[in-house]
């Protein structure tokens, strides 16, 4: 997506909030890892972390609501139209970086755990477009079943369980990881059972997905800039245009 593909860019200018340096939990440094699994940490953690907060505050959100199942169905649908393919929602939010880094990780520090929990992941997530699209109910169509509504967001959670597998080895072969004073450094967080008690922030979300989409009208961040400093937009000066929440502070929350 748009936000994932400019998470590593603003995270570099603004300076990562995780740092470069980590210990494994046998001794072993994260610096003896290969560098280009170094760089694809790096590079893949704040899209893993998006995703997410995505599969939280969206996906979840439209489990209970039949009549909206067609954007579930919608996350596996790609488009070959000349110039105007593109691949899926899936694909480019979700499956890219967990394969980047699955590839990127030794077996034996978390790759062979993160492969086999992006083989669930994907699977569950084709099983849940696929049941989405039989039991949506856009149009004059009778509502799904209890049973269906069940089986949809069985494997929702069954798509919740192999992210955090895929966390929980990410975390585990970057484990420790700590600044120059010491403080341990934040981890990708994980999804509870239906997303309860999910401690990272719903209105950020919203408001970073507003923000990005306000940019992107706005020509990006370096346009939004010029045409806002020449008040073509009216903004205030001293505002950013682009809006308050962008990739280089949400994930200091």
């Amino acid at each position: 997506s748009p936000l994932a593909a400019a998470a590593a860019a603003s995270l570099a200018a603004a300076g990562s909030p995780w740092p470069a340096a980590a210990a494994v939990a046998d001794g072993v440094t994260y610096d003896d890892l290969p560098p280009k699994a170094q760089q694809a940490y790096q590079q893949y953690w704040p899209a893993l972390q998006l995703a997410a907060d995505s599969y939280v505050f969206e996906l979840y959100d439209l489990l209970p609501e039949p009549g909206r199942w067609d954007s579930i169905g919608a996350i596996t649908e790609s488009t070959d139209i000349g110039s105007a393919a593109s691949v899926s929602k899936l694909e480019r939010e979700y499956l890219t970086p967990m394969r980047i880094l699955a590839l990127a990780f030794p077996p034996d520090a978390g790759g062979e755990e993160m492969q086999a929990a992006l083989n669930k992941f994907q699977g569950s997530m084709f099983q849940l477009s696929r049941l989405a699209r039989a039991g949506q109910t856009t149009g004059n169509v009778a509502a799904p079943s209890a049973k269906e509504v069940a089986a949809v967001e069985k494997t929702w959670d069954d798509g919740r369980t192999a992210i955090n597998s895929f966390f929980e080895a990410l975390n585990s072969g970057t484990a420790g990881a700590a600044s120059a004073s010491g403080k341990v450094a934040p981890r990708l967080v994980g999804i509870p059972p239906k997303g309860a008690g999910y401690p990272r922030s719903k209105k950020l979300y919203t408001q970073l997905r507003k923000d990005a989409a306000l940019c992107r009208n706005r020509g990006g961040e370096a346009l939004a800039g010029l045409w806002g400093n020449l008040m073509v937009y009216g903004t205030v000066p001293g505002v950013n245009p682009c809006g308050s929440v962008n990739m280089a502070n949400y994930f200091a929350q």
